[in-house]
């Protein structure tokens, strides 16, 4: 009982650490969000637009930058050594990365896709764009989580970075495809939300698919006997 109370103190003191290496710069991107919130909250067709592409780019730096300062460069500069040298098994450090990440990108993205929807409803924007921006905002999620899985896993950065490649690749291509499904095409000028069965079914999906990555990565996690 005595050793898991230490793990668990342990963890704490891991996912503690993440969020002192990044509370800075996650408060400098969080200040630019409201930026960019305010932005859209202009309401006119080139301000909401620019501002969605602003917000897109923005959640994507914030994953980016967390997979990778907070997991893979652990390796890179050495840091892992040390942690190797700390009293915590590799399945505490794998639960503290995977536990400090998910916590340090969902609730800023959260914030980020509540501060959208609050625009959107609170000014003239049609509501037709919310099913669009919450899909588009959970592909976003479930890109995250496979390059966080990646890193996770592997401590590459090649292999992240060509996960976070192909997944950026993978939004445009979503981004295009579902504007032009009837469905959420001919509901984008509508006054209120309109979740049919597409929508729906498409946001079932993708909280699915988030949830198996990071079940997955979980699981996988938990059987490593080593660091590395």
């Amino acid at each position: 009982m005595l050793n898991a109370l230490d793990n668990t103190l342990m963890i704490k003191r891991l996912m503690v650490k993440d969020w002192q290496l990044v509370k800075k710069s996650l408060a400098a991107y969080m200040l630019g969000g409201v930026v960019v919130i305010g932005m859209m909250g202009m309401a006119t067709p080139l301000m909401f637009n620019s501002g969605a592409i602003l917000m897109i780019t923005l959640m994507i730096v914030i994953g980016a930058r967390s997979a990778i300062e907070l997991v893979v460069n652990e390796k890179k500069d050495q840091t892992l050594a040390f942690m190797m040298s700390l009293p915590v098994t590799s399945q505490d450090y794998a639960l503290a990365k995977l536990g400090s990440n998910l916590a340090l990108y969902l609730v800023p993205w959260l914030l980020l896709v509540l501060g959208m929807l609050l625009v959107i409803v609170s000014t003239p924007v049609t509501n037709g764009v919310i099913p669009l921006v919450v899909l588009v905002s959970v592909f976003i999620l479930l890109s995250y989580c496979c390059y966080l899985a990646t890193a996770l896993l592997t401590y590459s950065e090649g292999y992240t970075v060509t996960v976070m490649i192909i997944t950026n690749l993978l939004l445009n291509g979503f981004i295009f495809w579902i504007i032009r499904m009837p469905a959420v095409h001919k509901t984008l000028e509508a006054p209120t939300a309109s979740w049919n069965s597409t929508t729906l079914g498409l946001l079932l999906a993708g909280i699915v698919l988030t949830l198996s990555v990071l079940l997955l990565t979980a699981y996988l996690q938990k059987r490593k006997t080593s660091f590395l």
